[in-house]
């Protein structure tokens, strides 16, 4: 197939923004894991507002929704992926729509986990029995070389917790992304009902044999979100016909479903599937919020949270590794609430540097190869990366 270059590339900065704000849950849901009673399952009894802030819908999203934020990452991720293999006549080259994604997940990827390994090896060894078993399950391992290899390419089952244990939904992502193009031609040939069913299927056979088969699991998200990009100005067209309180309830009902989690203690692959289900439909309303006329959309195209939404993608590869970094540099020295302060702004501080020292330059050089291997001889409009809308990857 030969690339299709078009002039005109579809932007929505609501989108880069909500995945600032789903990035900073991130780094907020990462900061409160560091402590034990937090990072452990909990039950009612034991603590009960802890238990209301953990597993209650909306009040989760405020403190810890992590796992919620990466759910929304990958819908995200089909619908951006999806824009241009939608565009009338589009015909999307293999080889260069990889080289984009190569350049621009792996090459700020291979910062991250190049400073995390050369910090671990600076940093305190051993467990800090004040912190939770989550944070000491980092940097606890030697760097061995086949652990090495497995970071190199990002592709295979290994200890992602050893050094980032954000990368697990990078795995995905680029599991996901070998295959994109072959999705797409399901998406466009076919029914939305038989692409949700077909991935609904293998959804559950995927959580059900774990390890590579969870990456099966996660298809529906990125599927969904190319339907959606499919039928975008429908839907959106529908919930803008909705009346202000109409509106405002499925607004709230998304996000309820959005920030819906399952206990630990009753988690099994029937239960797992449902509940990611429900948490993509909660991100299909949100984004379609976010892409409609309103307040949430208004507030979204805010500059502060634009700028966010700019630096997410190094927000949530490097976030760990400062946090992991200053708490055990500075453990003993200072108070905890102040390190966890000093490792939130250092994130931020670090993310803006690395977006435009390494992400921007990343986006540049993939187009740059891309068009040399389509024969253009000129950068073409980027084919869309994981995650983001302008090509910043989702974690």
């Amino acid at each position: 197939m030969n690339a299709v270059i078009t002039p005109k590339r579809e932007h929505y900065k609501e989108l880069d923004s909500i995945r600032g704000v789903a990035s900073l849950s991130v780094l907020i849901t990462h900061l409160l894991l560091v402590f034990p009673v937090i990072a452990s399952s909990v039950t009612y009894q034991e603590h009960p507002f802890l238990f209301i802030a953990k597993y209650v819908p909306f009040l989760r999203s405020l403190f810890i929704g992590g796992p919620e934020a990466v759910k929304l990452f990958f819908v995200l991720s089909g619908f951006v992926l999806a824009l241009p293999f939608l565009r009338p006549g589009a015909s999307i080259a293999y080889l260069p729509f990889m080289v984009k994604r190569f350049c621009r997940i792996y090459f700020p990827y291979y910062t991250a986990i190049s400073l995390a390994f050369i910090l671990s090896m600076a940093a305190a060894q051993g467990p800090l029995p004040e912190y939770s078993g989550w944070f000491n399950s980092s940097w606890a391992d030697p760097l061995t070389l086949p652990l090495l290899l497995h970071h190199l390419f990002l592709l295979g089952e290994f200890n992602h917790h050893a050094y980032n244990n954000v990368i697990w939904s990078l795995i995905h992502e680029m599991r996901v992304s070998l295959i994109f193009p072959l999705l797409m031609y399901g998406v466009i040939r076919f029914s939305w009902k038989a692409n949700i069913l077909l991935y609904l299927i293998l959804g559950f056979a995927g959580f059900y044999l774990g390890g590579f088969g969870n990456t099966l699991g996660f298809l529906l998200l990125f599927v969904v979100g190319a339907l959606l990009a499919k039928h975008k100005d429908r839907l959106i067209a529908v919930y803008q016909g909705l009346t202000p309180l109409r509106k405002t309830a499925v607004f709230f009902f998304g996000f309820c479903l959005y920030s819906l989690h399952l206990p630990d203690s009753l988690k099994n692959s029937v239960l797992i599937t449902v509940f990611t289900d429900l948490n993509m439909i909660g991100c299909c309303i949100l984004i379609l919020a976010a892409m409609a006329k309103g307040a949430f959309s208004r507030l979204l195209r805010h500059p502060v949270l634009h700028f966010f939404g700019k630096i997410s993608y190094s927000l949530y590869l490097l976030h760990l590794i400062v946090l992991i970094a200053s708490v055990r540099w500075l453990h003993g020295a200072l108070p905890v609430w102040l390190i966890l302060g000093i490792a939130a702004i250092g994130s931020i501080a670090l993310a803006a540097l690395s977006y435009y020292a390494v992400e921007v330059p990343s986006i540049k050089i993939g187009q740059k190869w891309a068009a040399r291997i389509s024969g253009t001889g000129k950068p073409a409009a980027p084919a869309g990366t994981a995650g983001k809308v302008n090509g910043t990857p989702a974690p």
